[in-house]
């Protein structure tokens, strides 16, 4: 399979997509292959699980242009939408606060519903996971990370005790967006379906019409380094609240 690198337009000025709001990036209208390219051993041996295969067949998708979020939304940026819409704050947070020295790392134990409603209240949404794996390939197609297929080592948060971390942290991709892969598993607005792939529509998906999970992207702190990856696929119930999920934002272009 022939693997392109798309050099992305970024129109930015001190962060600030034109167009878009603060710490946002423009991702291009443009078509990438969606899915696992590769195959490993075991997938031929039929001890793979059907579910751990969710991420084939590869296909073309076509995204239009839109805007994502460089960094995770932080603990300080929740904050802000707590106070002030008197939404209940996460679980960890003693007293309702963000923990103190720790507002610049990645929100979590939050779950879709609250996600959805802090994107809406920034004037954004979540992304597909469609714009979510471009985004997080960077225009590298073929590869199983945002920077090519080196060892996340050094490149991502992931394999650790220590739970989440700061955002932007460690190199942004080509796209310009930083911790896509590890740090906190990323809401996406798509309910999932194992099967999605194989009748997904070729322009602009946007998942199944209903489903009892909802899609995360990304892999976390606590993954391992298959998982961490940008084709790697996961679900969980919409009111799932947990210390290895977060999320960022995505704008349509205008």
């Amino acid at each position: 399979m022939t693997r392109r690198r798309i050099l992305p337009t970024l129109l930015l000025t001190a962060g600030l997509a034109i167009g878009g709001q603060p710490g946002m990036v423009l991702i291009p209208a443009g078509e990438f292959q969606m899915g696992r390219t590769k195959t490993t051993d075991d997938d031929s041996t039929g001890m793979r699980p059907r579910a751990l295969l969710d991420d084939r067949p590869v296909y073309s998708v076509e995204l239009d242009a839109y805007y994502l979020d460089a960094n995770e939304v932080s603990q300080a940026d929740y904050a802000k939408f707590v106070s002030a819409t008197a939404r209940t704050a996460p679980y960890h947070w003693l007293g309702g606060e963000a923990p103190e020295g720790k507002e610049n790392y990645a929100v979590h134990n939050v779950d879709w519903d609250d996600a959805t409603a802090y994107c809406e209240w920034a004037g954004k949404r979540l992304p597909t996971e469609a714009e979510w794996e471009r985004a997080a390939r960077g225009g590298l197609d073929g590869k199983d990370y945002p920077w090519g297929d080196e060892s996340p080592n050094n490149k991502a948060r992931f394999n650790t005790p220590e739970g989440p971390g700061p955002v932007g942290k460690y190199k942004q991709n080509d796209f310009g967006i930083y911790d896509i892969v590890g740090g906190v598993a990323e809401w996406n607005s798509d309910w999932f379906e194992r099967t999605y792939y194989e009748t997904s529509p070729a322009k602009n998906p946007k998942g199944a019409e209903t489903g009892m999970y909802r899609s995360i992207r990304g892999g976390s702190w606590s993954s391992g380094p298959r998982r961490v990856t940008v084709f790697f696929r996961n679900w969980v119930r919409p009111n799932q609240k947990s210390p290895n999920i977060g999320f960022r934002c995505a704008k349509d272009s205008e």
